[in-house]
């Protein structure tokens, strides 16, 4: 049986941003994944805010490297547009570099993952979670291949369907606080603005759906169509369908995909919203990033969220480690940590979806403060951000 002090189940930006962080503090630890890497995500391939902040954190030269790597591109633009004749333009200001970043899960995990110290982190990729059980000694994992790890304090970072949440946490999904997306890539778009400009849409079919075009470094486009799971039950809304019509039909996106190819098959994921609903920490464990349902309720990133958690997370750990306490009542603080970290930001993105669950509504409420959010976004992003 390995013995170790942490044990980190998941490997993808969450899961690595806590073991990067771990590693910075001299702290050695297990980082488990049943995939090996690279290795392909469903996702909409966006990173905004606390991706760039959490890079920093790690390391300045980590966000150097990033910004310099080839299969990531940076935009200074996010268009949204809450109807065909109203949008809001988010613009980073001329001294920065960019409010959006595009890169493929593909390559953006494998990124990080590259970055794993080899002094630190012991890695089992490729051999996934079996059996987890808690004892008064630690966390004992079984892995695929019967290997036995036993951690004084385990990490869930394996993301919306994650086994330690299920088993250690005892949550359930709430699909009112889900959204379900679909997505595929495609060559041979046209008419996509020189700048790189995000356009996000807010298309209306009894519920809004959001529906995302990103270019990406290899010349092609990320579509995606998504909305909240039980409401895409309530109104029988087929995902696949409706953008399959965007891309035919709607007079704005229609002409750029008249001669594109659809190089894939059209994936469907789930995102969590619902950190405020379930338990993230307990006796000997904590979660992270979409385990732990921190992805944005409104814009529906969570990478960037997620990674920020996994430093808050391995600060805890070392804390636990000083102190040899890895007890529920001792591990508390760090929720209160999540709270003071993205309360705000969260809670904004509740309200802002739960407005646009109203078009006219919504519309109106954007035409009134359009620019003065326009005006105060910057600065906001700044602060999130880097």
């Amino acid at each position: 049986m390995i013995k170790t002090d942490v044990c980190i189940i998941g490997a993808g930006p969450s899961g690595a941003s806590t073991s990067l962080m771990l590693s910075k503090m001299k702290i050695s630890h297990y980082i488990i994944d049943k995939s090996t890497f690279p290795r392909d995500k469903t996702c909409g391939d966006g990173l905004i805010l606390y991706a760039y902040k959490s890079l920093l954190q790690i390391d300045k030269k980590l966000f150097k490297a990033f910004l310099k790597n080839p299969k990531f591109i940076h935009s200074k633009n996010i268009k949204l547009h809450i109807n065909d004749n109203l949008n809001v333009n988010i613009n980073e200001s001329l001294d920065r570099d960019m409010v959006i970043t595009y890169a493929k899960r593909f390559d953006f995990d494998y990124f990080l993952v590259n970055h794993l110290s080899k002094k630190y982190a012991n890695c089992e990729f490729g051999n996934g979670l079996k059996k987890i059980k808690q004892s008064k000694e630690g966390v004992l994992i079984k892995l695929k291949d019967d290997k036995e790890i036993l951690a004084k304090i385990v990490v869930g970072a394996d993301g919306v369907n994650s086994i330690i949440s299920r088993k250690l946490a005892k949550n359930t999904t709430n699909k009112s606080l889900t959204s379900t997306f679909v997505n595929a890539y495609f060559k041979d778009v046209v008419g996509l603005p020189k700048s790189n400009e995000a356009e996000i849409r807010l298309i209306y079919k009894k519920t809004p759906l959001f529906f995302y075009i990103f270019p990406l470094a290899d010349g092609t486009v990320n579509v995606s169509l998504g909305a909240r799971t039980d409401l895409i039950k309530k109104h029988n809304i087929n995902l696949l369908e409706e953008v399959k019509s965007i891309l035919k039909k709607h007079k704005k996106i229609a002409h750029k995909f008249k001669n594109a190819t659809l190089i894939n098959s059209w994936r469907g994921w789930s995102i969590p919203f619902d950190f405020n609903s379930k338990k993230v920490f307990g006796d000997r464990f904590l979660l992270v990033g979409d385990a732990a349902g921190l992805t944005n309720a409104f814009y529906k990133e969570g990478v960037g969220t997620g990674m920020m958690s996994g430093i808050i997370c391995a600060k805890k750990i070392n804390e636990c480690l000083k102190e040899n306490n890895f007890s529920e009542s001792f591990l508390a603080s760090y929720q209160k940590e999540l709270k003071k970290e993205f309360s705000r930001l969260l809670t904004f993105s509740h309200i802002m979806a739960k407005m646009a669950s109203s078009k006219y509504i919504f519309a109106t409420m954007v035409k009134l403060f359009k620019n003065r959010f326009q005006q105060k976004a910057p600065n906001f992003i700044k602060r999130k951000s880097y």
